[in-house]
């Protein structure tokens, strides 16, 4: 409505902010821009920011005007301006606010009857860094073959972060990939190492194309499984790296502070300053939080799409957690295709756990996990399943009761229905509101 009344109203109030950093992915939006607002934060900077993850052009004028007020303008011009935008949104939001910095996370398949295939979206990505002013400085992963060739092409400043080493953990979980052929001369492409999905160590067979090192690098030096990790940064302007213990578990969550790291690099704030600011930072809203039920610890994440559900899958796998719970819905939010379960062999996370499956969608999952036994030569469903709810909230009360007090329940969830477990855990006074 505001900017049907006065037509140009977000880039008039985004004109007097210092920097605006756009951040947007598939995969790692809302963290990585919790915690770039982190360290800018920390850094004694004022920021404006769309906080609670809406993430259209309308939730960018919303944050603008909510934070001008009344008489329209941000004096004086001390704030950074940090937003995760949609996919899809950032080509009408990139036409309508001067970017100084644009953070590229990765490229996956998500909600196809939304989005269409990827290639759509490296097309709208291409012009979106066409468009850019020569100032702007773009941040990216070196991991994702699409973006290495997106960066390649741009003559302005860029910054590429990505794992300093192949990681350690192999991937559990199998997975459909995303990007098999060179974005430049379309022949196949090798990997020497994978860290999530097809980010990793590639190289075209026929025309060279190949991975750079990143000048932003991040490795795992130790990880607490869901607890958290403690993660060593590479940066240029330092000989030694730099480490810090996050409260962010697995490698999706590496590749998310190395971007924040690298983001805030560019907007001025020195490497030691960043990755210490990570030290206290805590998880954004539905990432891993936790809440306590009846002596069980229960641990919620949002799964989205094949690399989030095989990345969760790996990490439940990794911190020992006793009880899983799969909620899918199909809402307009959610993505009504939801057949890109079938590109993610998560049975291994079965193994030995008792798990449930709720949603919308829970008797399609069930159907999945089916074939998967079957294919293996068993029947049924893996061993191990307490039943199946179309309420989420039900389905969670069901395997909390079978989970062993003291034991943990690790809940994995997209979108509305981790909304609709969030607000019913509100109502029981177990977590706060969600962010406004």
């Amino acid at each position: 409505m505001a900017e049907r009344i006065a037509p140009g109203l977000a880039a008039r109030i985004a004109d007097d902010l210092n920097a605006v950093a756009l951040v947007s992915g598939t995969n790692g939006k809302t963290t990585t821009s919790h915690l770039l607002v982190h360290i800018v934060e920390r850094a004694g900077m004022r920021v404006v920011s769309n906080r609670s993850g809406a993430n259209l052009h309308q939730a960018l004028t919303t944050s603008l005007v909510a934070e001008a007020g009344l008489n329209g303008r941000l004096r004086p011009r001390d704030a950074v301006g940090v937003f995760e935008i949609d996919e899809a949104a950032l080509s009408s939001v990139t036409g309508a606010v001067s970017v100084s910095q644009l953070i590229l996370l990765n490229l996956f398949r998500d909600q196809l009857d939304r989005f269409g295939e990827t290639d759509a979206i490296i097309r709208s990505w291409e012009k979106v860094c066409a468009g850019l002013p020569v100032t702007a400085v773009v941040v990216s992963c070196a991991d994702d073959p699409r973006l290495a060739h997106l960066v390649s092409k741009r003559s302005g400043a860029s910054i590429e972060f990505g794992l300093s080493e192949p990681p350690a953990r192999s991937p559990e979980v199998s997975l459909t990939p995303d990007a098999t052929r060179c974005p430049r001369c379309d022949g196949s492409l090798a990997y020497r190492w994978r860290g999530v999905g097809h980010l990793g160590g590639f190289s075209c067979r026929e025309c060279g194309f190949c991975r750079r090192q990143p000048s932003v690098g991040v490795r795992v030096l130790a990880s607490r499984g869901v607890d958290g990790q403690t993660l060593a940064f590479r940066t240029p302007l330092r000989p030694e790296e730099l480490t810090v213990v996050v409260q962010l578990p697995g490698l999706s969550n590496a590749y998310n502070a190395a971007a924040a790291v690298a983001a805030a690099m560019s907007i001025g704030i020195a490497p030691e300053q960043a990755v210490e600011a990570l030290a206290d930072a805590t998880p954004a809203f539905g990432r891993y939080e936790e809440v306590e039920i009846d002596g069980r610890r229960v641990v919620l994440a949002l799964g989205k799409n094949p690399a989030s559900l095989a990345e969760l899958a790996s990490i439940a796998m990794e911190s020992g957690i006793s009880a899983v719970l799969l909620a899918f819905n199909d809402d307009f939010a959610d993505g009504r295709d939801v057949s890109w379960y079938w590109d993610v062999d998560i049975d291994p996370l079965f193994d030995g756990r008792p798990y449930g499956i709720c949603g919308t969608r829970a008797p399609d999952f069930l159907l999945r996990l089916k074939y998967g036994a079957a294919a293996d030569g068993a029947k049924g469903v893996p061993p191990g399943f307490v039943g199946i709810a179309e309420d989420p909230t039900a389905g969670l009360d069901r395997l909390v009761a079978a989970t062993p007090p003291g034991n943990s329940v690790f809940v994995i969830a997209t979108y509305t229905a981790l909304l609709r477990l969030r607000h019913d855990l509100v109502a029981r006074a177990l977590l706060p509101e969600h962010p406004r």
